[in-house]
């Protein structure tokens, strides 16, 4: 199904998604809110702090690479951003990754194939360009935890954040929303930091950034 455009209003608003400095520390960080592939939370806050000089290894699990690539762009706008390479896990029928095109790729067309998608990453990781930081953003979680255990997806949270170089976001998108509290702390312990994001009654966003080193009630603001 085609994608709605956006009115003008709608991408206004989004465009006023500004995230803190903070997460450029070296922090694995949960990005927690409302649907992190719809509002392209992970991406955003790529173009934010990405350079030209940078690489980014992406991991996809809602969209292809091309509608990825592609929104990527449309946030980089002029400025270009860092040099993206996507470990797609949506795109099916694809086997035969495509690791020096212009958006490096690696297909593991199976969200809850955990293993395949470590393999892919480490993969990816030569086929990128080297220089800058690198950064590494995974949109979303939440297909992965609908594929499989929670215990998977917080083995393999711990044991990609590492690609990335010290000065490099590891971002890591999830829709709370969509998932029961026992669920979102447990994925929140394999992060360093959780972003929570929501959606204010006159439009706009307000972002609360909080060490996973609270208990869970205190992480919610609760």
């Amino acid at each position: 199904m085609d994608s709605v455009p956006e009115s003008d209003s709608e991408h206004d608003r989004r465009e006023t998604l500004t995230f803190p400095e903070a997460l450029t520390d070296g922090a694995t960080v949960l990005l927690c809110g409302f649907d992190p592939t719809e509002y392209a939370l992970g991406l955003r806050c790529l173009a934010q702090f990405g350079s030209t000089d940078d690489s980014a290894i992406v991991v996809t699990t809602n969209q292809g690479v091309s509608e990825t690539s592609d929104t990527f762009s449309s946030l980089t706008g002029s400025a270009q951003g860092a040099s993206i390479g996507v470990v797609d896990m949506v795109s099916e029928g694809q086997s035969i990754s495509a690791a020096y095109g212009e958006v490096p790729t690696v297909y593991t067309p199976s969200q809850g194939d955990t293993e395949r998608l470590v393999i892919g990453l480490s993969d990816l990781t030569t086929k990128i360009p080297a220089g800058g930081n690198r950064h590494l953003v995974v949109r979303s979680l939440s297909p992965m935890l609908s594929a499989t255990s929670r215990a998977n997806v917080s083995d393999v949270v711990e044991r990609i954040s590492g690609l990335r170089t010290p000065d490099g976001l590891a971002v890591f998108g999830l829709d709370y929303t969509a998932h029961d509290e026992e669920t979102v702390t447990a994925i929140a312990e394999t992060a360093d930091r959780v972003l929570w994001i929501t959606e204010q009654p006159d439009g706009g966003f307000e972002m609360d950034l909080r060490s996973t080193r609270a208990d869970f009630g205190q992480l919610t603001g609760e």
